[in-house]
């Protein structure tokens, strides 16, 4: 059984949410803080998933976000927020989160990501060692500890940047679109669409590319989707 914490301070939201998925199968523990997870022991972070409000007493969404990130790189948050603005999602991803659902939300769609989440952490634990390091130039990724460094500097990268970049070099040389993107790394079409991928491979090019703007190695192939190839 799926283990899933939900941390909100709005009462309704808190209790609806748990309920829903209470009823769905899952075990699910709700908080209305972010300071008791923040206090608690690594032993004692058993969930699977993490529901995080941003704008909570205390400590922040943002805040948890980074606390669990550095305890497990694998672990799902998702953000449950009303802030909507482009930063805050971009600000979300930076502090570690999977995935940015804002308020009001439906609660089919909440589910629909809860399940694209859990299903991504049960594919990766089933990742061979034999297939856990890919290096190119001055490029390398451990798709298991999401580890990555260009040059000399090292960095994590979040487990959706891990997918993407995945799928990108096993299939090096093929145009893969935009829609199999995100059925294939967020097991789910996001709406509006397609900008959540172009942002992704945005950030990709900053990590690995030594000019992003003049991109050697993600390739957008205009009105098809995105290519990786180790050579122009």
């Amino acid at each position: 059984m799926d283990r899933v914490c939900v941390i909100e301070d709005d009462p309704t939201i808190r209790q609806f949410v748990g309920e829903k998925l209470k009823s769905l199968g899952y075990s699910v523990d709700t908080f209305e803080s972010a300071d008791p997870l923040m206090r608690k022991p690594e032993p004692e972070m058993p969930w699977d998933l993490y529901i995080v409000d941003v704008l909570l007493p205390g400590s922040s969404g943002f805040d948890l976000c980074e606390r669990l990130k550095k305890l497990s790189p694998t672990i799902p948050i998702l953000i449950l927020s009303a802030l909507s603005e482009p930063s805050d999602r971009i600000e979300g991803l930076k502090k570690g989160a999977d995935d940015y659902l804002t308020k009001p939300f439906e609660m089919e769609e909440l589910l629909l990501r809860v399940r694209g989440m859990l299903k991504r952490r049960s594919w990766y634990r089933k990742l061979p060692q034999d297939c856990s390091i890919h290096e190119w130039d001055d490029n390398r990724i451990n798709f298991v500890t999401f580890q990555a460094s260009h040059a000399k500097e090292t960095f994590m990268m979040s487990q959706k940047e891990c997918m993407l970049m995945k799928l990108l070099i096993e299939r090096e040389g093929e145009v893969i679109s935009r829609d199999e993107i995100l059925d294939q790394v967020w097991g789910y079409h996001v709406f509006p669409s397609t900008r959540t991928v172009d942002n992704f491979i945005l950030r990709l090019r900053k990590y690995f590319e030594r000019n992003p703007k003049k991109p050697r190695y993600l390739h957008s192939v205009r009105g098809l989707g995105y290519r990786f190839a180790r050579e122009n």
